[in-house]
């Protein structure tokens, strides 16, 4: 059995982890630093394989205070770092995110697009070295929402599926002009799914990979398997994929009315998009 190209990506990473570990910058603080490998993700079937490999380093702020002038101005006033390392003939390309601990934690704290993947990732990362079991700590604030926060996801993507479900009339007419209107349904689809089953939802490359085996994504698969042919010119799935669209909007309507079905926003998300913000 031969290891997968994102398996082969991530022994790669793991590597370059270690070595940057070693190296002269980082030795000296190697059993204080927390250091995840986020992408590719694990513990996700057919994940597509990224250019990049990413790993986030986090650090207490009186240890960074020991770090060379390069990093600790930024991350003793908690300002991330994001460094970008090329490929060589032994090494893969790798981008590097540095932060502190409570950087992290403030970050996976959040509700913003940003943080909701951030704790998807904290949740489907591989722990390279962590000394001082930082990463349960990670894991553990990435599962926690302040109250009102999961209806105030879910109604955002759902208000976003229906606007982009609309914009799907022109899939046949003009489907290059669709191709906008079709990655935001999708999106959408996929990120509902995900924060429903889970919490939490990837960012955009891992979407599909994630949210397939949801109980949404399971629901819609054929539909969302037209969306590419749709967007290439094939007019055959561009009429399915617009045929289905009603339907397929009742039936992300349907879940979620099991938890939010005498909410405006669910019962009539056309009208309730015109409200004034407040």
């Amino acid at each position: 059995m031969t290891d997968s190209p994102a398996d082969a990506l991530r022994l790669q990473a793991r590597e370059w982890g270690e070595s940057l570990l070693a190296g002269p910058k980082w030795s000296p603080v190697a059993d204080r630093v927390t250091l995840l490998l986020v992408d590719p993700p694990a513990g996700i079937e057919d994940v597509p394989v990224p250019a990049t490999a990413g790993l986030w380093l986090t650090i207490d702020v009186p240890t960074a205070r020991s770090l060379p002038n390069e990093y600790r101005t930024a991350l003793t006033s908690d300002q991330p770092l994001h460094e970008r390392h090329r490929a060589t003939a032994t090494t893969p390309a790798v981008t590097l995110t540095l932060l502190t601990d409570d950087g992290l934690h403030r970050l996976l704290e959040g509700v913003s697009r940003a943080s909701i993947e951030a704790r998807w990732q904290a949740r489907h990362a591989e722990m390279l070295n962590d000394r001082l079991r930082r990463q349960d700590q990670f894991a553990l604030r990435a599962g926690m929402f302040p109250a009102e926060a999961p209806e105030r996801i879910v109604r955002t993507l759902w208000l976003e599926l229906v606007a982009a479900a609309r914009g799907l009339d022109i899939v046949v007419s003009a489907p290059a002009q669709a191709l906008g209107a079709l990655g935001e349904a999708s999106a959408a689809v996929c990120r509902i799914a995900c924060v429903l089953d889970g919490g939490a939802y990837p960012p955009a490359a891992y979407l599909r990979a994630a949210s397939r085996d949801s109980r949404i994504g399971r629901r819609l698969a054929a539909w969302l398997d037209d969306f590419i042919p749709a967007a290439s010119g094939d007019e055959a799935a561009g009429r399915r994929v617009l045929g289905s669209r009603d339907q397929a909007v009742e039936e992300v309507r349907a879940v979620l009315a099991e938890q939010y079905r005498d909410r405006p926003w669910l019962r009539t998300p056309e009208a309730f998009s015109f409200r004034a913000p407040r």
